[in-house]
């Protein structure tokens, strides 16, 4: 099935067993949006993007689940990640089409650099073997709004939507203006990882619901890992450039890439929560 068959098939908490805050066209979402104050930023972004496409829809907050059995995450090898309730990691927004005979979607996530970085792991997530959207991998595009400098967003989607750009040459294409090589992109991978290792008190301290905190940092490390693995194995450059076309050596590397996201264990964030009181 495509992903817009798939999309449109996804019940929201409207109704029972929903696994998506929202889901439906764009301009639905919007009269959602403007009852709230607080979502001022999102909605006029978001309004750009519906005067581009009328015919656009959206599945906001999507669930994805890790496959534990995928090869690349025996690999990684984070368990606490297993322990994960389902849906724990979500998709922020999905923007789907259909295009003729094409159908399309777009991860999108709000935020600089590193929300690019984000919005590429959950691709990764999305596209796993054995689940619902393995088959659509070349229906999807990773990307992110920068609501500073938001019109990379706009030519891509008009690229993606509406000029039938292939969705490897779009992220190629992405990859390359917002990052120099896999090196830039890690570094803020790394750099996220340990903004949450140096402030785990802190974060812990502020946060009313610990539990979902908690399940909140795990998932985010890894992503992190998902991203550091995954992007170096489809990086062909460090295939040819760094391992002579070795792919045992590169996925030796890529391994070390994904060690070095330090984390703490589920046992010890919780030992953390009981420090506090």
């Amino acid at each position: 099935m495509a992903i817009y068959d798939i999309l449109c098939s996804t019940t929201d908490q409207r109704e029972a067993n929903g696994i998506c805050a929202f889901n439906g066209y764009l301009e639905d979402y919007l009269n959602v949006l403007e009852k709230d104050e607080a979502n001022k930023e999102i909605l006029a972004l978001l309004q750009t993007i519906w005067e581009r496409d009328h015919d656009l829809r959206i599945c906001v907050d999507l669930r994805l689940n890790i496959n534990k059995d995928a090869i690349a995450n025996q690999i990684i090898r984070y368990k606490d990640s297993f322990k994960l309730p389902h849906g724990t990691i979500r998709c922020p927004y999905l923007l789907y089409g259909r295009y003729q005979d094409a159908q399309k979607a777009m991860i999108v996530t709000l935020g600089d650099q590193q929300a690019y970085v984000l919005a590429k792991a959950l691709y990764y997530v999305m596209s796993e073997p054995e689940n619902e959207y393995e088959g659509c991998r070349n229906e999807i595009i990773a990307c992110h709004i920068d609501p500073t400098q938001p019109q990379l967003f706009y030519d891509t989607m008009e690229r993606f939507f509406h000029h039938h750009a292939k969705a490897g040459i779009i992220q190629r294409h992405l990859d390359s203006v917002l990052f120099l090589n896999y090196e830039e992109m890690y570094e803020i991978a790394q750099s996220m990882a340990s903004y949450q290792l140096v402030n785990l008190k802190e974060i812990l301290a502020q946060s009313a619901d610990k539990e979902s905190t908690i399940n909140g940092i795990i998932a985010t490390w890894f992503l992190l890992k998902k991203f550091s693995y995954v992007q170096y194995m489809m990086d062909k450059n460090n295939l040819n450039l760094h391992h002579a076309g070795n792919v045992k050596k590169q996925r030796q590397a890529a391994k070390e890439k994904c060690d070095a996201i330090g984390f703490v264990s589920y046992s010890e964030l919780w030992k953390l929560v009981k420090d506090l009181k």
